[in-house]
């Protein structure tokens, strides 16, 4: 009997221990403080103060992704657009519809309707 716990034991205990060492993959996206930042946004989006600080975090989010390599998470571009359209820089807003597109080609067909919706062309 106790040898059968011991080879049950061991075993369980090595791959504990050296499960510590596995190296962790990568993160695909960086969200920064994206949660916090959308729900307040969402609730006091019409308050300049919230507005501008939610662009900013929108804003380092596209640039931490940008500097470590890494994908912006899909939709922060043209919700970071969107942002810019709101603060009436319509001209600047359409380069990040455009970047989502490029980058998510999957939302092509939506960006396309916004853009055609706001600006009139595609």
């Amino acid at each position: 009997m106790k040898k059968t716990i011991k080879y049950l034991i061991a075993p369980s205990m090595a791959m504990f221990l050296l499960s510590g060492c596995v190296e962790q993959p990568k993160p695909l996206y960086s969200w920064g403080n994206y949660v916090a930042s959308t729900g307040e946004y969402t609730l006091k989006g019409h308050e300049k103060e919230v507005l501008e600080k939610h662009s900013a975090e929108l804003k380092h989010i596209i640039e931490e992704s940008q500097s470590k390599d890494m994908r912006v998470p899909p939709g922060i571009y043209a919700e970071y657009a969107q942002v810019l359209f709101e603060s009436n820089q319509p001209s600047e807003a359409k380069k990040y519809f455009l970047l989502e597109k490029n980058t998510y080609p999957e939302s092509s067909t939506f960006i396309d309707r916004v853009i055609k919706k706001l600006y009139g062309d595609n």
